[in-house]
């Protein structure tokens, strides 16, 4: 009997079929880089986003916190007359 033809077709199904799975993890992979990049850059726009926001925010904080030593010194004033 002749193997050898079988034997080529076996490794040739095994190769295209071992290829397949292949081709599907590297698209998968693929498809993680390309998420796990725009999960970085939103990230990063966060950050600068919230960086912007406590600047603001300890901004505002200093600002009441300077109107209300005015009111205090202007309380003391109105107290010591």
């Amino acid at each position: 009997m002749d193997f050898q033809g079988y034997i080529f077709l076996g490794v040739g199904v095994a190769i295209s079929v071992l290829g397949f799975f292949l081709k599907k993890e590297a698209r998968k992979a693929d498809s993680l880089d390309q998420r796990l990049g725009k999960v970085e850059t939103d990230l990063a726009k966060n950050e600068a986003r919230d960086l912007e926001r406590w600047i603001v925010a300890n901004k505002l904080m200093e600002d009441r916190r300077q109107d209300i030593q005015n009111l205090f010194e202007k309380l003391e004033g109105k107290k010591s007359k």
